[in-house]
This record gives structure tokens, C-alpha cells and sequence, in this order.
């Protein structure tokens, strides 16, 4: 998914140095696909939550600089949430799912009327 984010626009090349069709693309042009790209993607998963990765520290387009986006990952909690996920334990229950999967571990910990609702 971030190789696909990071990608430089691709230009028809007509062998004579211009685009295919004339048409001029600005920067603007180029940010509102890559917006709506992004948002397709969005809409077609369920994300829980976005979190936004500086791909490098030259705020230039297409170079990922490997690092600082593990860097960025692991002082989030990213790598560690996806760790824990991996190995099967739970992720995003509602508190009463979580009563009633776990109060059989520590039925006194948690107050009756708590685990009523």
C-alpha cells in the first residue's frame, strides 16, 4: 500500500519530449488524484484508524527512505499492535465481548453489576 502512495505519476511519452494529448498536469492536478486514489482505496477497507508516515526528510515525491518509516512505525506502536495481532490474541473488543470471554479467568476482579451491563 505505501509503494503504491509513493509512486511518481506516469506520463505518456510520445518520443518527441511532450505528453500524450498536450495536456499540462500541475502539481495541484497531481495532488487531487493521489487524494482521490487514497480515498478510493479508504473506501473500499475498514480502516480502525489512520496514521500518517513521513516517507523522508527531503518532502520530495517517489523516495522512501526505509528508516525513517520503520523508525516512524515502531515508536507509534504499529509493529507492535500487528505482533500481537499475528499471534492470535484479540484486537478492538467491546468491553462487555471482553467480560464475557475473559471473567472466567478472574471471575472476583470484576464487580457483578460491571459485568451485567
Amino acid at each position: 500500500v505505501f509503494s503504491k502512495l509513493f509512486e511518481a505519476p506516469e506520463v505518456a511519452n510520445t518520443g518527441r519530449g511532450r505528453k500524450k494529448g498536450g495536456s499540462f498536469q500541475t502539481v495541484a492536478m497531481i495532488h487531487k488524484q493521489a487524494v482521490e486514489h487514497l480515498l478510493s482505496t479508504l473506501q473500499q477497507t475498514t480502516p480502525h484508524f489512520i496514521r500518517c508516515i513521513l516517507p523522508n526528510m527531503k518532502k520530495k515525491g517517489g523516495i522512501i527512505g526505509a528508516k525513517l518509516v520503520l523508525d516512524q512505525l515502531r515508536c507509534n506502536g504499529v509493529l507492535e499492535g500487528i505482533r500481537i495481532v499475528r499471534k492470535g490474541f484479540p484486537n478492538r473488543l467491546l468491553y462487555q465481548e471482553f467480560v464475557q470471554r475473559y471473567t472466567i479467568l478472574a471471575p472476583k476482579a470484576i464487580p457483578a453489576a460491571l459485568s451485567m451491563e
